[in-house]
């Protein structure tokens, strides 16, 4: 399995449109529209039962599970769910549960039957961490039994309905040597994705993917005018040295904790960053709607129901053109990223990507500002002739490279150049 194949498509089961009860049935229909889009990984948000004492909004968080070998009612059956799971396979695409281990609903049904799993406070009472997490209480993974529990489950959901890996919740607050026994112990029925939902490096000992929450903080500080472009950049720049060899962050936008993108950027930025998600290094995450733009922002409380269907847009469009652009070619799965310096750091981004004699050029331009940027290639290319279709807009492009210099022009579209060179 190549981890760095994978498109993931985050989605909320409780929120896609039909009848209460037969959210599997809507997501069935959904999975040919996501294949068709260049998804191939649907990461399903919990769909277990949420609790109800502290309960936040009219329907509760999906991340204060009420039992762990159930299914939500409001959602659907386990027999629904397998046949969702079965579709998936058909047609070729991963499907992630996402494991809530490091705290449950207040009233779990463990509380009741194993009270002493949980973490107390000075009054014996469980507990939690995190204060403002009022409607849940957190696990005491220093009791052995409970870690049997929660792997025991986990095989579980693997073992009835073939799922093929787990997006798991604030995965650093769980102690890392419990991961490590649940690898031990998962590994041999099923080649598993693992997704940490954490930017700690050591987390890689257990963990195939983890989130990029530290670059996101600095995407955010970018958009919204605390900080410079090229200070985002060159945090990407860092990272290289932060994380072991062969690193694979999953990168996003936006997702059920953080607001749509749409809201903080026109459209023509909109449209450089979606080129960035899906030619950067890493895994690229699409949080349900970001497909089409979208600016309310998802509701994981109360009653909420995606619109869905929609009608194509140009934010639509690109998604499926770029997604299924880098899942077919072996540049992105097999080639290195080079971070390629320019002039502008401050406006634009500049990277590529070779694999043998093949390279793909990325050019953004975020600020949309038109102007010519020189690129340097040194240690790359002395003199080279690139001929090249932009992969964007189709239209050809020349860039004759002298001196390892080479200038191009940007504006509101996207540079991104696929060649070959003898």
């Amino acid at each position: 399995m190549n981890f760095k194949r994978l498109i993931i498509y985050e989605a909320f089961a409780r929120a896609y449109p039909g009848e209460k009860g037969k959210k599997f049935d809507s997501l069935m229909k959904d999975l040919e529209r996501l294949k068709g889009m260049g998804i191939n990984t649907v990461w399903l948000m919990p769909i277990h039962p949420t609790g109800m004492v502290e309960r936040k909004g009219t329907l509760g968080s999906p991340y204060a599970i009420r039992d762990y070998y159930e299914i939500d009612p409001l959602i659907g059956t386990k027999d629904g769910f397998k046949r969702f799971v079965k579709r998936a396979h058909e047609l070729n695409m991963y499907v992630l549960m996402d494991m809530v281990l490091n705290h449950a609903a207040a009233d779990n049904v463990l509380v009741k039957e194993h009270p002493e799993w949980f973490l107390r406070d000075e009054n014996g009472n469980p507990t939690r961490k995190v204060p403002d997490w009022t409607d849940i209480v957190d696990f005491d993974y220093s009791n052995g039994e409970l870690r049997k529990y929660m792997i025991n489950m986990m095989k579980y959901w693997v073992e009835e309905f073939d799922i093929d890996g787990f997006r798991c919740d604030v995965a650093g607050l769980v102690p890392l040597d419990f991961w490590l026994q649940v690898r031990k112990e998962l590994d041999p029925l099923k080649r598993l994705i693992w997704l940490s939902e954490t930017h700690d490096p050591y987390m890689y000992q257990a963990f195939d993917i983890t989130y990029d929450y530290d670059g996101y903080y600095k995407f955010r500080d970018f958009i919204e005018g605390k900080g410079s472009l090229r200070e985002y950049v060159d945090f990407l720049r860092m990272q290289d040295h932060m994380y072991p060899r062969g690193y694979i962050k999953m990168r996003f936008l936006e997702n059920h904790d953080q607001p749509r993108i749409a809201k903080f950027i026109e459209e023509d930025s909109l449209i450089q960053w979606i080129a960035f998600l899906f030619t950067f290094k890493g895994v690229p995450l699409v949080h349900n709607g970001q497909e089409y733009g979208l600016k309310e922002d998802v509701d994981i409380f109360n009653e909420y129901t995606l619109p869905f269907p929609m009608e194509e847009n140009r934010i639509s469009i690109l998604h499926r053109k770029l997604a299924h652009y880098r899942y077919g070619t072996g540049v992105f799965t097999e080639g290195e990223m080079l971070f390629v310096k320019n002039d502008q750091p401050e406006k634009v981004i500049s990277y590529l990507w070779r694999y043998e004699n093949r390279y793909i050029l990325c050019v953004l331009n975020p600020l949309l500002e038109s102007t010519k940027v020189t690129l340097d290639f040194s240690g790359i290319w002395e003199s080279a002739c690139i001929h090249s279709k932009n992969v964007f807009n189709d239209e050809i492009v020349r860039v004759p490279v002298k001196n390892s210099r080479a200038t191009v022009e940007v504006g509101k579209e996207p540079l991104i150049l696929s060649f070959v060179l003898y």
